[in-house]
């Protein structure tokens, strides 16, 4: 089409939602990309935090504490503090989350492919699995990606969104206790050195 012709009014509105689409797209995906990147960097925080905590405790248990205070009070307290910080590191580095209390069955197609209902991660451990383990396969995937329009395309991606977003909070959540216990238990490992001393 000559570049100097008018658009009719149809193709206009074609090519405006066309652009709409790909605006909407390119913004869930730069949603899902900046959530799924901070979801990383809070597992390396927490990963951090067990590291400082497993140091402390190598330190503390090498010189075993004496006099009363150390050993009735600090150093109890101190392994209380640390198990607790440590629990919900472990609970941020794997969660158990169910992203959203939404009863309906999830968007097509799946922007993240999970596996079976029956899946054995123990047998998955020890040797490779043979048979297909996820929920979809290559024909049944390309089935739904060949069916979807543009609007189950939008709704799979925007669903990924909230459920990463859910899960990024809850991690987040998690790690602000895990934090504040390590403050506290970085607090005690002086107090208990200070003691010694």
């Amino acid at each position: 089409m000559p570049h100097n012709q008018p658009l009719t009014p149809i193709e206009e509105e074609r090519e405006h939602m066309a652009t709409d689409f790909y605006n909407r797209l390119h913004f869930l995906h730069w949603a899902i990309d900046d959530t799924q990147n901070t979801v990383r960097f809070l597992d390396t925080k927490a990963a951090f935090c067990v590291t400082l905590l497993s140091g402390m405790v190598a330190v503390a248990l090498e010189h075993p504490p004496t006099g009363f205070l150390v050993r009735h009070i600090l150093f109890p307290i101190f392994i209380l503090t640390i198990a607790c910080s440590v629990m919900a590191s472990m609970r941020v580095i794997f969660p158990t989350i169910i992203p959203h209390g939404s009863v309906r069955p999830p968007a097509t197609p799946k922007f993240f492919i999970g596996h079976k209902k029956v899946h054995h991660w123990v047998r998955h451990t020890l040797r490779n699995p043979r048979s297909n383990i996820l929920s979809e396969d290559h024909s049944t995937y390309l089935e739904s990606l060949h069916v979807a329009n543009d609007t189950a395309l939008l709704d799979s991606m925007a669903e990924t969104v909230v459920a990463l977003s859910f899960i990024r909070q809850i991690k987040s959540d998690r790690l602000h206790f895990a934090m504040y216990s390590l403050a506290v238990a970085i607090l005690l490992f002086v107090a208990i050195v200070v003691a010694q001393l």
